[in-house]
């Protein structure tokens, strides 16, 4: 194949980066062909961990044994390297031949599994999540540097570049509408790998999480403060995920008195960039009873109208931020207010606000 023919079999796979379901098989095995590899793959990472790898050409036991094993020990992955999106990066620049036989990652991964030289192409490498393709050799090149600086290589380098930007663009699209669709039905929503690693939250459920009622988040996981719940929570994200099944949780809730309705469902292939499974979370608060209006909160609570109004937004889920920017006031006045409700309720924490206003009554 000529080599303009390959850049454009190259360039004609990356356009369907975009698609619901990309072709991976086509796009590795095109971009191993145009930068000389002998095979490629498509490495995702969530936090430390490899979530996703799709290949061409590449060994089994050798992605096993990287996404198990060695992906820590990647010299390419190093926090002393971290290069940004649309950066290649080299094994025979970063490991000298004086420093190659030492190190454990050379020796124990690449020469164990006949590698000599990988390069990489990062596509997305953001604090907790990295996206890149990876090509293997069995010979070393030492012109690689050179030929990947050239113009042919460079615009395939922005064509996917363009290509992964339109994939983010549509999935931020899509969990905008969500988020904006669940909030009017008084919901929240969340996309969550099968990990339970927490990829996006709605400010609904951001205001869930941060009120540590039932459902938190830690260390960027969904979790429970208790440990029977939380093992219960992360199960079912991984039967979501893995067969696509919808579960339905409900979570004592001891911020509003009432449960917390989780329902868990296989995402929209869109809003992943590999086949890493993902899991859309809905997320619904039931009070125990019906609350009481902003004018009866005040009377009873002895607390201005507008206070009662914030104290009414809180019990009812809608955070600070949220209220602020839905009555068009500013922040500062509306925490002064939750302040002020504090002193004349003798709260402590928001907590305590809610579930008095929550004892009051219709």
């Amino acid at each position: 194949m000529q080599p303009d023919a390959v850049l454009r079999s190259a360039l004609e796979a990356v356009h369907h980066l975009s698609d619901p379901d990309p072709p991976w098989s086509a796009i590795l095995s095109t971009a191993s062909r145009l930068v000389g590899s002998d095979a490629a793959v498509l490495i995702v990472f969530e936090g430390t961990g490899v979530v996703d790898v799709q290949q061409s050409g590449a060994d089994a036991a050798a992605v096993r044994d990287y996404a198990e094993h060695f992906h820590t020990e990647d010299v390419m992955t190093q926090p002393n390297v971290a290069k940004p999106e649309g950066s290649w990066l080299d094994t025979q620049a970063l490991l000298p031949k004086p420093l190659r036989e030492r190190n454990a990652y050379y020796v124990d991964f690449m020469c164990k599994h006949r590698m000599r030289q990988l390069y990489s192409f990062i596509i997305e490498n953001g604090p907790d999540r990295r996206t890149s393709f990876g090509f293997q050799r069995a010979s070393a090149w030492d012109g690689l540097s050179s030929f990947l600086a050239s113009d042919r290589i460079r615009a395939y380098s922005q064509a996917v570049q363009l290509a992964a930007e339109r994939r983010r663009a549509q999935a931020a699209s899509w969990l905008a509408a969500t988020d904006s669709a669940f909030d009017a039905l008084g919901e929240a929503s969340c996309l969550v790998h099968g990990t339970g690693h927490v990829v996006h939250a709605s400010p609904a459920a951001k205001a869930i999480f941060d009120t540590r009622g039932s459902v938190v988040v830690q260390g960027a996981r969904l979790s429970h403060p208790n440990a029977g719940e939380r093992e219960r929570l992360l199960a079912a994200v991984l039967r979501a995920a893995e067969a696509g099944q919808v579960e339905r949780l409900a979570f004592r809730d001891s911020r509003c008195g009432g449960p917390l309705h989780v329902e868990l469902t296989c995402a929209n292939p869109a809003l992943r960039f590999g086949r890493e499974p993902m899991v859309f979370i809905r997320l619904r608060r039931a009070a125990a009873g019906p609350l009481a209006s902003p004018d009866l909160l005040s009377q009873v609570l002895d607390i201005t109208l507008a206070e009662a109004r914030v104290l009414h937004a809180l019990a009812t889920g809608v955070s600070l931020n949220d209220f602020a920017l839905r009555r068009g006031v500013s922040i500062h006045t509306v925490r002064k207010q939750v302040a002020m409700m504090m002193v004349k309720m003798d709260c402590t924490r928001q907590v305590d606000l809610v579930r008095a206003a929550l004892r009051v009554g219709p």
